[in-house]
């Protein structure tokens, strides 16, 4: 049968464990699983890196962000039968970090606590935009 949220919710803590996360539009994905830690009796509180924040402090906010926006600009190829597949978008995500992880150490982004600063500054100025409606 179809596992459902709470029951792949804790097959996903006990494979991630405490490991960091890439992700790619992290927002969406860890409101989905907060939604069944509750009930799941399990918390995700790993480090998680956003390919959408790393990529607005190198381009701006205002550029294509999306993951086929990005795959694009970076020369990833996604195969037609993997695109918007979780496979398919794990693989593309990981191509697109390689790529800015490059970009992000000639700009000054060398080390994991670098990376989490430029992506909470990212974080707080969307909140700001937000409120300003």
């Amino acid at each position: 049968g179809i596992l459902t949220l709470y029951e792949t919710t804790g097959l996903g803590t006990a494979f991630i464990g405490d490991a960091r996360l890439v992700i790619h539009n992290a927002a969406f994905d860890m409101a989905f699983l907060a939604k069944g830690e509750k009930a799941a009796g399990v918390k995700f509180d790993n480090v998680v890196l956003d390919t959408v924040l790393l990529a607005a402090h190198l381009q701006g906010a205002e550029s294509e962000l999306s993951l086929d926006g990005l795959a694009e600009r970076f020369n990833v190829e996604i195969a037609e039968h993997d695109r918007h597949t979780a496979r398919g978008d794990a693989i593309a995500t990981a191509h697109v970090f390689v790529k800015l992880i490059r970009l992000l150490e000639a700009s000054g982004v060398v080390t994991l606590g670098d990376a989490l600063r430029v992506s909470e500054d990212q974080t707080a100025i969307r909140r700001r935009q937000a409120a300003y409606g």
